[in-house]
């Protein structure tokens, strides 16, 4: 049987093993009504409160409550019951790929994000700041596709909305304590409080401290751990006709910002594996399914961010004026290091992020089929976001750096003098700023042509403005790593409007067709990473002569054709979505062995379908299950970048995007029951998700080295809960099986000067692979009052 075989046998058994743990409940109350109505969630996908079911858009949408039940805890776990979503990390806390139909952008450079972020309706413009594990989350939302009409900017290929809970009229709160592997200890609670009759107050915050899964076998220490705290504080005050939210939130993760990028070995001759173990220590470790690294560390991560936001409604007679103004800040700084990944001192990088963003919203949300004889609604308004985003880099030479990247003689004893004066601290040094303002107006019309017929017409014009600075300097010792270079960039500005044209057929209460035509944009912008040779030619009175450091905007065109349906009294949901994304000036990131660089690849499609399936047979049973199919290939990419061994470019026409598995889907059962007359519960949750192969490298170069296998992965939760629900405990886990795989693959630091290319094929180089989360579990108690 082949590795792939026993794969998708494992798969099929975990699948059966999850639906069959409750198939003894089919046959209870086949028809629920109740059962069924808990999973119409509530969505704002078009600024307004509407069911799933009735909102022409592909959306993936969850209660606070069933991401608990499936140990959904972080952003990064949101891809187990999203289908068509992924998120990934990278060494660096700050760089977090947030990808939706496989097109997402790493965000430690000034490139924006492909897929919007919105917390509480306030838009989150950098993709690291949202690491923190969930606190008191009510729900999210994955819309998928461009939704540039009501969201703008970086929603090009959809967006993330995460809803907080809010205030109720009554005193309540809930405590929780939790212990789980590799020494994680979790503190979180909310307290609700009815200060009058028209002002409630509502108080959430949350403690972890985690000590971390990956061993270190140089000095004998673990990895990967960090203190978190995390606070939010909402006031609602009902005021007759105004209803005024104010909220306050903190979060400050403060621990090592590890991941552990094992050596593969199978990805360099023998030859030079030895070589690598003999000249270094022994070597990095390179055994790719265990919790072990062998490198010098020098490691540190301070992550802290914060905002405050106003959201006032104004009720005029069944219109709704709505005002929102926020503020938040992101600051990120983390050393991590040896950047090399290996047992020896050599170069360790300083990160640091900071980001201080604004936002002002003024909305106008129509009564729902009031207006022309109940022919006509919408929603319009105007928009206005500014950032300050400056990013720093330093790189700090190790004790081993000058012996051995410096050639031996007067240059190494230079460095070697260098070093001794300062430790080799800041040998390289930049930073980069960057200052964007963006205005827009938009809005979006419903005509209801007939009873069973709706045209949706949506238009939104955007304004950005772009300019900043870019400054690196660099040692003479370290010009291989970092090119001298300084330059004030070009100021950008551009318009573009973006629009969305839906026709949705409902012949009853219970079927919702749709037809949807919309696009989405990035604006171009600047490369902030640092380049070698320099990227920008300067004159002798410092004029800027030419640059590499300006990529242009990327448009997206999507077509989609789907169907929403209930059945059987709502018992069963069936949602079907065929898709098809065209990407022209698609922005890629390339590398080089030392450094990134942003440029306009050329043509991408992605296309498929997402089919989304709800069964609730009885109030104790339900069956959630999620499939998606994406076809991804460049349609024009003649100068992709090469294999890391060769020199020039590649056509990488009809290939696939990096992140864009063909298969992937979730299954999930749920189970529960009451235990005699004691007014207790129990509750049983299995879980499978699974993805197929996939590239999984920073690069498109479409290398085999960097194609991942396809895995599941298992989950569970065990829960007894007392009468009324005032207390319950948990056993979880994740990853039951412990299942091995490749989240992230990275080109070995310096391979070319270490002689690690082309080794085991023409173009290949040393591999790193990301460790994947091992299997974890663990225990909570929680009480209700």
């Amino acid at each position: 049987m082949t590795m792939k075989m026993a794969r998708l046998r494992a798969l099929a058994l975990a699948t059966t093993a999850v639906i069959g743990i409750a198939s003894p409940a089919l046959a209870q109350d086949a028809q629920n009504a109740d059962a069924a109505d808990s999973t119409d969630i509530v969505v704002t996908a078009q600024k307004r409160s509407e069911t799933v079911q009735t909102v022409p858009i592909s959306i993936a949408a969850f209660s606070g409550e069933t991401l608990g039940k499936q140990n959904v805890v972080t952003v990064l776990d949101l891809g187990k019951v999203a289908t068509n979503f992924q998120t990934v990390r990278s060494s660096n806390t700050g760089s977090t790929r947030i990808g939706i139909r496989g097109v997402g952008s790493l965000a430690n450079t000034l490139i924006e994000p492909s897929v919007a972020v919105f917390v509480d309706g306030v838009y989150v413009p950098r993709s690291g700041s949202v690491l923190g594990a969930f606190l008191d989350i009510e729900g999210v939302e994955v819309l998928r596709g461009p939704q540039g009409t009501l969201f703008g900017r970086n929603a090009s290929v959809g967006a993330l909305s995460l809803r907080s809970a809010m205030p109720k009229d009554e005193f309540s709160g809930e405590v929780t304590g939790e212990i789980g592997s590799f020494e994680r200890y979790k503190l979180s609670g909310h307290l609700n409080l009815p200060l009058s009759e028209n002002l409630a107050l509502r108080v959430a915050g949350m403690g972890q401290w985690y000590r971390g899964p990956w061993h270190n076998k140089l000095d004998d220490k673990y990895y990967g751990g960090s203190d978190d705290a995390s606070f939010r504080a909402t006031l609602k005050a009902d005021l007759g006709a105004v209803e005024w939210v104010l909220r306050g939130d903190y979060t400050r993760m403060n621990g090592d910002g590890v991941a552990n990028f094992d050596f593969d070995p199978a990805s360099v001759s023998p030859a030079r594996l030895a070589f690598l173990q003999g000249a270094f220590a022994g070597g990095p470790d390179t055994n790719l399914t265990d919790r072990e690294m062998n490198q010098f560390m020098a490691t540190g991560l301070v992550d802290e961010n914060w905002g405050i936001s106003s959201t006032a409604s104004v009720d005029l007679g069944g219109s709704t004026v709505k005002l929102v103004n926020s503020y938040r800040v992101w600051k990120n700084d983390q050393t991590d290091g040896d950047v090399i990944y290996l047992p020896v001192s050599l170069a360790s990088r300083r990160s640091l992020f900071d980001s201080k963003s604004h936002n002002h919203e003024l909305q106008f949300i129509s009564p729902e089929k009031e207006w022309l004889n109940g022919k006509f609604d919408m929603v319009a308004g105007a928009y206005y976001f500014e950032e300050d985003f400056a990013i720093g880099e330093l790189l700090n030479m190790g004790s081993s750096f000058c012996g051995v990247l410096v050639p031996a003689g007067p240059g190494r004893t230079a460095c070697a003098t260098y070093y001794n004066t300062n430790q080799g601290v800041g040998a390289t040094d930049q930073d980069v700023f960057q200052n964007v303002k963006s205005f827009a107006v938009y809005g979006q019309g419903n005509l209801h042509l007939a009873d069973p017929l709706t045209l949706t017409l949506g238009g939104r014009w955007t304004t950005d403005k772009k300019s900043g600075t870019y400054a690196q300097a660099s040692s003479p010792f370290t010009q291989t790593l970092r090119a001298t270079e300084a330059l004030t960039f070009p100021g950008i500005s551009e318009d573009r409007f973006t629009y969305r044209v839906s026709l949705n057929y409902k012949p009853n209460q219970d079927v919702l067709i749709f037809a949807n035509h919309s696009t989405g944009y990035k604006s171009g912008g600047y490369n902030s990473g640092g380049g070698v040779p320099s990227l920008s030619v300067v004159d002798a009175n410092g004029k800027l002569v030419s640059t590499k450091r300006l990529f242009t905007r990327e448009t997206v065109k999507n077509y989609e054709l789907g169907i929403k349906s209930s059945w059987l009294d709502r018992a069963l949901k069936a949602n079907l979505t065929f898709y098809r994304m065209d990407i022209a000036g698609f922005q890629d990131r390339a590398f080089d062995g030392v450094s990134f660089i942003v440029r306009n690849a050329g043509n991408l499609l992605q296309q498929g379908f997402e089919f989304d399936l709800v069964m609730v047979p009885s109030r104790n049973f339900s069956v959630t299950s999620s499939i998606a199919y994406l076809d991804s290939k460049f349609t024009d990419f003649r100068n992709a970048s090469n294999l890391p061994g060769l020199t020039g470019t590649q056509d990488l026409t009809g290939k696939p995007n990096t992140f864009s598995p063909k298969w992937s889907g979730n299954v999930a059962a749920d189970w529960s029951g009451d235990i005699g007359s004691s007014g207790m519960r129990w509750a049983i949750n299995g879980n499978v998700s699974f993805i197929s192969d996939q590239f999984v490298g920073t690069v498109n170069d479409a290398n085999p080295q960097s194609l991942a296998d396809g895995y599941a992965l298992l989950g569970a939760r065990i829960t007894l809960s007392g009468p009324d629900d005032r207390w319950s405990i948990s056993a979880f886990g994740k990853n039951l099986a412990n299942t091995n795989y490749r989240p992230l693959a990275v080109y070995q630091p310096l391979g070319g000067a270490l002689a690690l290319n082309n080794t085991v094929f023409s173009g290949s180089t040393a591999n790193r692979v990301q460790a994947n989360e091992p299997r974890t579990y663990g225990v909570s108690a929680s009480v209700r009052f």
